[in-house]
């Protein structure tokens, strides 16, 4: 044994150098051998939670994305049925339309869609008319023909002619009464203006009137004192009740 031991030992001192190179080759490939295995179990382990992390936050992103696409349809259909629901309400429509009726409308519905739906004749005047207009419940809405506003420019001719006429027989009424003095509301002064009554007559009348009221006829001045039945006859034609 002793001898091997020369023997190696010899090999050893010969071949030293390049045995000690070898070793440390030996332990430079073991060492960067194990770092390239502890390298690459990082990676994997590093990279496994980044895949289940973009895949969570992709599905994330995909349920958001259709939950907001619920909601906007949601409220979509909520308006649509808002809007087409309304309240119903009654509007008769007459004048130059081929079905004049009562129709049921909506609440939002325009003179427009009524005029549609009654169907306008061929001498209909939409110029007088405001097709936007909102409807309203229980309303009337007429639809004049062309010419129907130089009739009631003529109507209105007419009636003013009348009026005028009216207005005259009036003021000729007025002045003729306005002749006559009202024994009710004369003064004094104004019942001395008559002929044939003086400051006793006139303020027996006043008197009397302030007594038992108004006078109810002319006639019931007899019943003053100094007004006789000729008194009377003379002073009746100037006064009135």
């Amino acid at each position: 044994m002793r001898l091997d031991w020369t023997k190696w030992k010899i090999i050893y001192e010969k071949y030293r150098i390049v045995i000690m190179f070898g070793c440390t080759l030996m332990v430079l490939f073991i060492i960067f051998c194990c770092y390239q295995t502890f390298h690459l179990n990082n990676e994997d382990d590093y990279s496994q939670p980044n895949l289940n992390t973009d895949k969570d936050s992709s599905l994330i992103n995909e349920q958001s994305t259709n939950n907001k696409t619920k909601q906007n349809n949601k409220e979509n259909i909520t308006s649509e049925k808002s809007e087409n629901k309304g309240s119903c309400i009654f509007v008769d429509i007459k004048g130059a339309v081929q079905h004049p009726d009562i129709y049921k409308m909506k609440d939002t519905d325009r003179v427009k869609q009524l005029v549609d739906k009654a169907i306008l004749l061929k001498d209909a005047d939409l110029s007088k008319v405001n097709l936007a207009e909102k409807l309203q419940d229980q309303k009337v809405i007429y639809i004049p023909k062309i010419g129907d506003a130089d009739q009631e420019n003529l109507k209105a001719h007419d009636f003013s002619t009348k009026n005028n006429h009216v207005d005259k027989s009036e003021n000729d009424n007025h002045i003729t009464n306005s002749e006559k003095i009202n024994v009710n509301h004369a003064t004094e002064a104004q019942l001395l203006t008559i002929n044939g009554i003086g400051p006793s007559k006139a303020k027996a009348i006043i008197e009397y009137r302030e007594q038992h009221g108004a006078f109810e006829s002319v006639e019931q001045l007899k019943d003053v004192n100094g007004i006789g039945a000729k008194t009377l006859e003379k002073i009746s034609e100037k006064l009135t009740v």
